[in-house]
C-alpha cells in the first residue's frame, strides 16, 4: 500500500458538519486552516456543540450527531473530545476518530 492511497483513504473520512462561527473566531472566512479541535457539549438533548482550536482560527457552533455521540462514549468526562479539522473557506470536516486530551 502506498502513501497516496493511505492518505486519500484518510481524507475520505473526514465528516462535513454544518459550522457557524461566532464572534470570536480570529480566522477570516476564506481562510484555510488544519487544526486539532476540542469539540464540547452545550447539553446532553440538544446536537449542538461548540469548537475550538488553541488559537481560535475556528470557533464556533456545529452540528453532527455522529460526533456527538463518539464524545459521549470517548470524550474527557462524557462532554469534551479533540479532533483533528480542516477548515477550507466556510466548510469545516472534522476526523471521527478521537484524540487524546489536549492542553488548550
Amino acid at each position: 500500500v502506498d502513501h497516496g492511497s493511505i492518505c486519500r483513504e484518510r481524507q475520505a473520512q473526514y465528516l462535513p458538519v454544518r459550522y457557524v462561527p461566532d464572534k470570536f473566531s480570529t480566522a477570516d472566512a476564506s481562510s484555510n486552516v488544519d487544526a486539532v479541535v476540542a469539540l464540547q457539549l452545550f447539553s446532553f438533548t440538544q446536537n449542538i456543540m461548540h469548537v475550538y482550536d488553541a488559537k481560535f482560527r475556528i470557533c464556533g457552533d456545529l452540528v453532527s450527531r455522529k460526533l456527538m455521540e463518539v464524545v459521549k462514549k470517548e470524550g474527557f468526562k462524557g462532554f469534551k473530545g479533540f479532533f483533528n479539522a480542516k477548515k477550507e473557506g466556510n466548510q469545516i470536516r472534522i476526523h471521527p476518530q478521537i484524540l487524546p486530551p489536549q492542553l488548550f
